[in-house]
């Protein structure tokens, strides 16, 4: 049984919104949100050109006085003081600022639909069969014929067709109504906002309940429940005695996935550490007592840590490019199941990865899409702008003494 979980928890020394998937009484995914740095990936503004940089092939563009974003070009020339629509893909990070597109998107759960023309699409995740199912259905609707570009989700393999062809029309229908307004909008106007993270989340899973403390939020959930036919039971918890976030132990395992090791039943750990560069994992025995066949042992170790890394990517929201250093194998079919079980492990992560390669060294060699900050950015940096603030206030004391 899946449940997914929506309250407020602590991260460091603040309050933030968490929303946690759990299967079988185990977390698999965690998101969380503070008040200091609200995300603003997916949202579209009209901005205006501020300064061209071909050096580093784009243009800075302007919002509000103190606020712009970086927009990539490969080819396009553009001048100073144009209005632009565009879309956040990127929030910024450190001195870099957000990052924007001019193909705007709109996603629901079944599918994504974009400004600019092309043919109709399908995830690759999505089996043959029921993506041609899906694909007649979509032209027997002339769903091909909207003027916007649809690429249909993974989720659609578990939906009716009514409910993709209603989803469709509506994203298709906002995207119309977001290029209308933009028209005569004025520069900084923010012309669409996504859904709150945690209904984003919702959009790519399917739990059997949604338990959650905070009615604004119950309502959301259910709104979302009524407007996906969702056969998920809401529950809004109620204890005096006992918090979501207790019950949960939830800051208890923030705590554990801002940890460098961890610990596999078997005895054996992780390492994982974040570099600027890449995320690297190593694989130890710790202790784990080796067994009369090494190679079989060392088989079975990495065999467990497979599904341990999978789920700790989705956890942490690791991205980029990861390196894996596997205990070495010396068997080739041994290294070619190790490969192929990964590949299994990362097929029901939300995020696009791929697992590229595993090196003679026995690096594996694993690309993770960025669909948002990592966790622990999330964590440390709400800490350092609470820090910040305090240093503030006294500064400013010192100051009136």
């Amino acid at each position: 049984m899946s449940e997914f979980i929506v309250t407020e928890t602590t991260a460091g020394d603040r309050l933030v919104l968490a929303a946690a998937l759990f299967s079988e009484g185990k977390m698999q995914e965690l998101q969380i949100q503070g008040d200091t740095r609200r995300s603003l990936v997916g949202c579209i503004y009209m901005g205006v050109v501020d300064q061209t940089a071909p050096q580093i092939g784009g243009a800075f563009l302007r919002i509000e006085k103190s606020f712009r974003v970086f927009l990539p070009l490969k080819h396009d020339k553009i001048r100073a003081s144009r209005r632009i629509l565009f879309q956040i893909t990127k929030d910024a990070a450190g001195r870099k600022e957000p990052v924007a597109t001019q193909n705007l998107s709109l996603s629901g759960k079944y599918a994504v639909v974009s400004r600019n023309p092309g043919k109709l699409s399908f995830s690759s995740k999505l089996e043959e069969e029921r993506k041609e199912l899906l694909k007649k259905w979509l032209l027997d609707e002339e769903i091909d014929q909207i003027s916007h570009r649809v690429l249909v989700r993974t989720a659609a393999a578990w939906c009716e067709k009514a409910d993709i062809i209603k989803e469709i029309h509506l994203l298709s229908e906002e995207l119309d109504r977001i290029l209308s307004e933009a028209e005569n909008a004025r520069t900084g106007k923010l012309l669409y906002e996504p859904d709150p993270f945690y209904i984003q989340m919702l959009k790519s899973l399917a739990p059997d309940k949604m338990t959650t403390d905070i009615p604004a939020v119950h309502a959301r959930l259910s709104d979302y429940a009524d407007k996906y036919h969702e056969a998920a039971e809401i529950v809004s918890y109620e204890n005096r005695k006992l918090s979501l976030d207790v019950l949960y132990n939830l800051p208890r395992e923030l705590e554990k996935i801002l940890q460098k090791q961890v610990w596999l039943k078997s005895g054996a750990f992780l390492v994982i550490e974040q570099t600027e560069a890449f995320v690297s994992i190593d694989v130890n025995t710790g202790k784990h007592t080796k067994g009369k066949i090494p190679e079989e042992t060392y088989r079975k170790i990495n065999l467990e840590a497979v599904w341990e890394i999978a789920r700790q990517l989705r956890l942490r929201n690791l991205s980029g490019m990861i390196l894996v250093d596997f205990i070495s194998l010396k068997s080739e079919d041994h290294k070619k199941e190790l490969t192929a079980v990964m590949k299994k492990a990362v097929r029901t992560d939300r995020v696009h990865t791929d697992v590229i390669d595993l090196t003679p060294l026995g690096i594996m060699e694993i690309v993770r899409q960025k669909a948002a900050r990592p966790l622990s950015e999330e964590v440390f940096t709400g800490m350092k702008v609470k820090m910040n603030e305090a240093e503030k206030i006294l500064t400013n004391q010192e100051e009136m003494n």
